[in-house]
């Protein structure tokens, strides 16, 4: 859900604002002068849209899924 707001909005309920984009998908954009100005984004949200749009690490996930799978046995288990 995105959800617009002004920069006095912003400042005035900052810790509101946070906590509904915190953990979760929700993008707060901040307009200036009643402009698009920037966009308040969960840290963790940001960093899978840029994954998303990397190729190198999209090739990466296609590959380690074509290599062997170990089971939680095989890494924690004793060598021989």
């Amino acid at each position: 859900m995105t959800k617009v707001v002004n920069a006095t909005e912003l400042r005035t309920n900052y810790a509101d604002i946070s906590k509904a984009v915190r953990g979760g998908e929700n993008v707060t954009v901040i307009t200036k002068r009643g402009r698009p100005d920037l966009a308040l984004i969960d840290l963790d949200y940001l960093e899978d849209l840029i994954e998303g749009q990397d190729k190198e690490f999209q090739k990466s996930l296609r590959q380690a899924v074509q290599e062997k799978t170990y089971s939680l046995e095989e890494v924690f288990s004793a060598p021989a």
